[in-house]
Order: structure tokens, then sequence, then C-alpha cells
């Protein structure tokens, strides 16, 4: 056992005053005006198509973005582009037991909801409850024993199982909720509420919805002082990528995380103030339905992923920015320290050859150059969204390599909230997406592949594992990597994990995905860069794009 790991006691919790006094030199990000009066309207494009739907329900599918980090917030911040950063957020320090079945956590006094009553641990304890008492609610899927507050600022956590792989589940992605709020709404009531008014401990309210343009007004009573900087955080929402690229392009926007192509020529040069952050933290996959369907075939994932040519479509659609992935989906150099050495030079199998063997296993016959079984052709629908270009440029170059290997493939674009109610309840055939945005890589394997997570399709989640994949040598890999934080004995989980990936094919990696953020360097300052990568840079980002919101300033 790596005791050191069991207290995780930070600097920036013993210097809380510091941090009170002077947040933008203790949590990164430019130049510190040493809390300059708040002022001007942070305008942000987080990829958002259509009219937004005034829902802030952290537990429904699809709730508006400024939900997570902005208004409702975790107890520690998890940097997702530098793995073991840990900020303090609304807790101050937390200490595992010695087998990971208990966790002691302190909460960060002074806070208030947006509503005047204070924060407590009570409040905490509440938020774990709801998940343990209601399996459709416990989204990450922590086994939650007992649940105890000690005092207004400590709570004692107790587990069924060692739980070390939940810990950046639990503390980093689980929104704290108002108990004097969420306590008097329904159980049954709990994910469906539209939550129209949300009430949290982040630096925004609600100020409007409407149509395509969302308003979130600066509170005046931070606990942080001197956050936000911006006395308005406007989000617009547009029809594609097109009318974005647009509106970026011209300045009307400050923070944006939209495909731009040719991003130099289109963007960069068209004003020496506009700055690109790219850091890739995710990998673009065809995400199959493991559960129903063709493609619960691991075979037919196989020929799938056999017919493509990868490099052609990063070449083609991201100049190539979009770096080469390996078949295990393993972020490198993110997560080289767990990369079964025996498959560092693994590569995929690709070729007609290989399509023809894996679908001849499955049972499928070629007849006038198209795989046929029972009767039926082998036809597959790619459910995509509508606007988002990049992605459907891939989709058509991967429609006429399929065509040409015997596959077909239909594709389906649709608004973005029909892609996230398909998703979030598995009635799809294939999705084009991308998944991991987390420095744990027992995180990243944990909401791609925990059958735990995943319900029945028809019921929604909006964790992970969308294709409703399932194998017990995976989930006990991966609870043995939940028993230790011991690295060299959770190695040869890992190392099994990667390899039944390679055998069943959950999902198809494409390459690792593009990450662009733009920032106008006109109107905004404080943001991440690769030299001060305080936080992922993503607006879109649940919940970094929160900590960084409140940390950009007015540009001088």
């Amino acid at each position: 056992m790596n005791s050191a790991r069991l207290s995780r006691r930070r600097a920036v919790a013993a210097t809380a005053a510091l941090l009170l006094s002077v947040p933008l030199a203790a949590c990164g990000g430019g130049d510190d005006s040493g809390g300059a009066a708040r002022s001007g309207v942070l305008t942000v494009s987080t990829g958002s198509t259509g009219n937004f739907v005034r829902n802030f329900n952290p537990f429904a599918p699809q709730p508006l973005q400024a939900t997570h980090g902005m208004i409702y917030e975790p107890l520690f911040h998890f940097n997702a582009a530098k793995a073991g950063d840990v900020d303090d957020w609304l807790g101050t320090d937390y200490q595992w037991g010695a087998d990971g079945k208990s966790l002691d956590l302190t909460i960060r006094s002074g806070v208030t909801w947006n509503d005047g009553k204070p924060f407590t641990a009570e409040d905490v304890a509440y938020t774990f409850q709801i998940a343990k008492d209601n399996a459709e609610l416990n989204q990450y899927a922590i086994p939650f024993g007992t649940i105890t507050t000690k005092g207004k600022n400590a709570v004692h956590v107790t587990f069924t199982q060692a739980a070390y792989t939940k810990e950046y589940f639990l503390l980093g992605k689980v929104k704290m909720l108002p108990k004097h709020i969420w306590s008097k709404i329904p159980d049954a009531k709990k994910k469906t509420d539209l939550n129209t008014d949300p009430v949290g401990t982040g630096p925004w309210k609600v100020k409007s919805v409407k149509g395509t343009t969302l308003d979130l007004a600066a509170r005046d009573d931070y606990y942080v002082k001197g956050l936000p900087g911006f006395k308005t955080m406007r989000y617009l929402s547009f029809s594609g990528n097109n009318a974005a690229t647009a509106a970026i392009s011209s300045g009307r926007t400050d923070w944006a995380g939209g495909f731009i192509p040719n991003i130099k020529k289109n963007y960069l040069d068209k004003n020496r103030k506009f700055a690109l952050v790219n850091i890739p933290l995710a990998v673009t996959y065809f995400v199959p339905n493991a559960a129903q369907g063709p493609t619960a075939d691991p075979n037919v994932r196989k020929a799938v992923s056999a017919a493509l040519d990868r490099d052609f479509m990063s070449k083609s659609v991201y100049d190539g920015q979009a770096p080469a992935i390996n078949p295990m989906a393993l972020l490198r150099p993110n997560f080289e320290s767990v990369l079964d050495p025996s498959l560092k030079d693994a590569t995929f199998e690709t070729g007609q050859a290989k399509v023809d063997q894996y679908l001849k296993a499955a049972g499928y016959e070629k007849r006038g150059g198209t795989w046929t079984k029972d009767g039926k052709k082998l036809s597959l629908d790619l459910t995509l969204v509508s606007g988002w270009t990049d992605y459907i440029s891939v989709a058509q170059m991967a429609k006429q390599q399929l065509k040409k290997a015997g596959i077909e493939l239909d594709i389906k674009a649709v608004a973005y909230a029909q892609f996230a109610n398909a998703q979030a309840t598995g009635r799809f055939q294939l999705l084009l997406s991308n998944y991991g945005y987390t420095p744990d890589p027992r995180a990243y394997y944990d909401q791609l592949l925990d059958s735990a997570i995943a319900p029945a399709i028809g019921r929604t989640t909006n964790v992970g594992n969308y294709g409703r994949y399932k194998n017990p040598a995976v989930d006990k890999a991966l609870a043995a990597i939940a028993d230790t934080t011991d690295l060299e004995k959770q190695k040869p989980h890992y190392y099994a994990i990667q390899r039944e990936f390679i055998k069943d094919m959950p999902l198809i990696p494409l390459f690792a995905a593009q990450n662009e953020a733009e920032f106008n360097g006109n109107n905004v300052t404080g943001y991440p860069t690769e030299e001060n990568l305080y936080a992922a840079p993503s607006v879109w980002l649940d919940p970094d794009g929160g900590w960084v919101a409140a940390r950009l300033k007015p540009a001088k």
C-alpha cells in the first residue's frame, strides 16, 4: 500500500487565506490585478445547436452546460489536463482509509448557496445519500455504505468495497446539492424536474434563457473574493459549425470550443490577439451498441474497424491535428504509466482480408459485393450531431470506406438534443462522439467499460458506457484496480483491460480527439495556456469549464 496517497492534503488548503485574497495568483491563469472590479460580458460558444431548453437538472441526460461548474460545483477540481493536479473547490481535504473503504472529507467554511443559505456538511451527506438510496441517481455506481456528518464541516463515508477507482467521480464530478431545496422534490421527479431556477454554490446565477442566448449573472457574494471576473456570462447557440466559425472568426465570441478547418488561415491570421489552445484530452470513437443489433457481435465491430483508413480521415478533416490512437484506446503520453509493455507497438488490423475474416466468423457471407446474413444485408446506422461539420466529413469518409469493404453505412445527422437522447438511452447502432477528459486512467477505463454504470436500453445515463458493454473480465480488473493505490499492483489489471479491449473492441477508436479552444485576447485574459495549464481550456468540459470561467478577466 502506498500510504503517501491516502492523504490528499494540499498546499492550496494550507493557504486558504491567501487563496481567498488573491485567487488568480493561487489558481494560475494570467496576471492578477489584485481583485479588479468585475465588468463586461464574457461571450462563449460551446458547440450547442438550436434553442436552449431551460433545464439545469444535474441528473438529467442533457442539462444546459452551465449546470456543471458554473452553478453546481464538486468538492475538488481534478485538472483534466494535468494528472495529479488537484485543487480545493468546496472541499479542503480528503483522506482515505487504508483499505479504500472509508473516506474523511473536510468541507470549506463560509460558503453560501445563491439563495443565501449556508453550505454545510449536511448538504454533502444529503447529496451522497440521494445516490445511495436511488440507483438511477447513482450515476457513477459509487458503492456507498454509511454517510455521517461530524459537525458543520466534516463528512465520513464508508463503502461496501474499495472505492479508489471512484475517487475522481466522487470528489471531482458529483455536484453538491442544497438539501433544503432537493429534499422537497419527490424522488420520482429528481431526474425529470427541469430545475429552471437552480440554487447552487457556483459563482453564477441564471439571468435569462431566451432562444439561442443564455445569460448568467455573476454573484456578488461568491466565497472566493474577486471571482468571477466578468459581470455576465453569455452562451450563444448556432445552427452548426459554419455559423459558429463565422462568429468566432469575426470576434463575436471571447471563448469557444468549435472546430475550425485550416484554423491558422481562418482564425489565427485574422487578428494577432486571437489565441488557440489545443490539448488532446480524449479519443474520437465510433460507439457500437454492444447490447443489441449487429454490433453486439465483436466480430462485426472489428470488421468495421478494419475497413477504416484513420490516417486519411485525420489528415483530410483535421490537417493532421488529430493524433493517431492505438487499438487499446489508451491516450499517450497521458496514461503511459499503465501501458502494457507488450502492446507498446500495437497497431490496428486493417484491410479487406481482415474484414472478410471477421465477418465470416460472425456468420456473414458476401454476395455481389455486399455482406449478408439470414437474407439481410449488413447495414448500420451512424448517429451524429447535424451541425458538427467535421464529424459529418468523418462519417462520409467512413461511409465510402465501409462501402468498399461491403458494409452499408447510413448516416443519421440529428439535432444535438436528439443525439444526446439516443446516447443516454442506448437507442442507436453506432454513435460518432468522443470520450475521456479525465487525468486518471482508472476513471478513464471505468467510464468507458464499467458494466455497473450501464443501465438497460431505454433507461438513461449521462456518465458513460453508452454502448452497454459487459465483460466480467473487465469488471473484475476494474475492481482489482479499485482495491489498491499501489501502481505496481494495479498494472497487471490495466494490462488485462487493454488486452480485452483489443479482443472485443467495445468501442472503435478513430484518433485522439481534436480539442481546439479559441480565446479572443482582445476581450479576455487569464485563460489556460500550454505554459500555464491550470485547467483544461474547453468551455464545454464538465467541470473544468466552470473552473476556468470564474478565473477569466476582461482584457485591459
